[in-house]
């Protein structure tokens, strides 16, 4: 594998809750009240990153089944949270 998919199986899912995330981490900056972190983009947020696991587990199960060869993969590389150990031993190697 070459570029993002060589770090983690879905780069796009993983880009996608980090933006949601952040979202919600710049609403709580956003806030008069510091004391709650708590505020309404929080469901939004959790909604999203909730259907964003959810479709890629239901991608990997159909691509498994698919393509036997992609259990290898999966055993290399993370789906969505790299492995930094892993990814500097690789760029040692090259």
């Amino acid at each position: 594998q070459s570029g993002f998919f060589r770090i983690v199986r879905k780069p796009n899912y993983a880009a996608e809750q980090m933006i949601w995330v952040s979202f919600f981490l710049f609403s709580i900056a956003a806030q008069k009240e510091v004391a709650s972190i708590w505020n309404w983009s929080a469901i939004g947020s959790v909604l999203l990153v909730l259907l964003f696991q959810g479709s890629g587990w239901f991608t990997e199960k159909i691509t498994m089944a698919k393509y036997p060869s992609y259990k290898d993969y999966v055993k290399r590389v993370p789906l969505y949270i790299p492995s930094m150990l892993d990814n500097w031993l690789k760029l040692k190697q090259e």
